[in-house]
């Protein structure tokens, strides 16, 4: 039974959401941020000692860094006050996602996150062009959690890989991978060789074996080109894999793969790497383009969900649509149902551009939102996102209203306005989601796509 979680103390990204819906043991937190939870610090001298391990004591030295320090501990504390809310706390986290405002920064929340979570979920973070809900915020976070006690088939959070792993030390501070029942969660791996001295990055085919060099040409231009993504991709789907195998499954265990690039023109070439890998088609994908991935230049991080030892038990769902990865449109697992990742594609599959080319139930309030829209087609796509997102969730035995958690890419948070109008014709505010919104340059895989959205919802 699909919960929502509403206080007035603690302030969803975007109202009216909840700020979390809980179902089946699980909970589902909306976007997180440091003034979720009021009042916020602003520098070093508002926040506790623990939080002031990168200060100086020089005024301009610590500008920044108090500034980045403060909104992270806001944002730690915003984060435990709606974890208590939904009755569960920070050690049950299965997956926390870190917006980063600008990742030169990184170190000063990780200092923070450290003090507020010794054992740390799997999770991924990266760099966006704004954190959406405050212009001056420098970290957002959104997350699921284990509510214990709450459902006989969810128990607590058992970390099966934690941050020092000696077969795969993790990059900064996060476990490697958590499970609770069927599910196991990994956090996003990135293509660093992080058991080797100097941690060096995977630059091209030559820093692979030969079994991770199929899509090599043997010359230097298309090498060129091609290898650096292919590489990459092959090493850390690798890796994930080695890892899979550590907890006793296999990529066919696989339901959702979250895949961030840095360059959305590696699409294509990571497309071919990933049907190596799921050669039968049976994992959910979504992709978006962020401006800045892992470190040193990475230019991919994946993170897996996975059925720990039910993969028969698993509903793939179909597209309605031709094909637009390889990829099901969603798959279900026990209570839950995991898509894709959604994009503007009209019922032939291709990117709507305007009101012209969506249907008739959609033309006219479309066509009103183009004069308010920011960026061109965005109210358009945004028809067809729900179109094709409520396609999925019927097929699977499901609606619109038992969502659980929507999350959705876009450009500018201006057109958040848009969004809303369009989102009031398919989902009633008494049924909403918990909700998050990411500011990215690529919402969806290919350049056309002005919105994408990922979307977890009940069965």
């Amino acid at each position: 039974m699909k919960k929502p979680v509403h206080t007035p103390d603690l302030l969803p990204v975007l109202r009216p959401y909840p700020v979390a819906v809980k179902h089946a043991g699980v909970a589902f937190l909306s976007g997180v941020r440091p003034g979720t939870l009021s009042p916020r610090p602003h520098g070093f001298d508002d926040i506790p000692e623990a939080g002031r391990s990168r200060r100086q004591g020089f005024g301009l030295a610590d500008r920044i860094e108090g500034e980045v320090s403060a909104d992270s501990w806001a944002v730690h504390s915003s984060l435990d006050a709606v974890l208590a809310a939904a009755g569960t706390r920070d050690n049950q986290i299965l997956r926390q996602h870190i917006w980063q405002r600008d990742k030169r920064f990184f170190p000063c929340y990780e200092r923070v996150r450290a003090s507020f979570q010794p054992k740390p979920s799997p999770s991924s973070g990266l760099g966006v062009g704004q954190v959406v809900g405050g212009a001056r915020d420098w970290i957002g976070i959104d997350a699921i959690a284990v509510v214990p006690g709450e459902h006989p088939d969810r128990p607590d959070r058992a970390v099966t890989s934690a941050v020092y792993d000696p077969r795969l030390p993790s990059a900064s501070h996060y476990s490697q991978a958590v499970t609770s029942g069927d599910l196991l969660f990994t956090a996003g791996h990135i293509p660093i060789k992080t058991a080797e001295p100097g941690k060096p990055l995977v630059q091209g085919f030559d820093d692979v074996p030969e079994e991770g060099r199929f899509l090599a040409t043997g010359r230097s231009h298309p090498d060129s080109r091609d290898g650096p993504i292919a590489a990459q991709t092959w090493f850390v789907y690798e890796e994930l894999r080695k890892l899979l195998a550590a907890n006793g499954l296999g990529m066919d265990d696989v339901i959702l793969s979250t895949v961030y690039l840095a360059d959305l023109r590696d699409f294509p070439v990571f497309h071919r790497v990933h049907r190596h890998f799921f050669p039968g088609n049976t994992a959910a994908l979504a992709v978006s383009g962020f401006d800045e991935v892992g470190h040193r230049g990475c230019k991919i991080e994946i993170e897996l969900t996975a059925a720990t030892g039910a993969a028969g038990k698993r509903k793939l769902i179909d597209w309605k649509i031709p094909a637009p990865m390889a990829a099901p449109a969603a798959v279900g697992i026990g209570s839950f149902l995991f898509c894709s990742g959604v994009v503007g594609l009209d019922a032939q599959g291709k990117p709507v551009t305007g009101s012209a080319d969506v249907s008739a139930a959609g033309r006219s309030l479309v066509r009103r939102l183009e004069d308010v829209e920011v960026r061109r087609g965005f109210a358009a796509q945004t028809w067809a996102c729900f179109e094709r997102l409520s396609e999925i969730t019927r097929a699977a035995g499901s609606d619109l209203k038992d969502l659980l958690k929507m999350t959705v890419y876009l450009r500018r948070p201006e057109d958040l306005v848009v969004f809303e109008a369009v989102r009031r014709e398919f989902i009633a505010d008494a049924d909403l989601p918990a909700f998050e919104c990411v500011a990215v340059h690529g919402p969806g895989p290919i350049a056309e796509a002005e919105i994408q959205i990922e979307a977890i919802g009940a069965l």
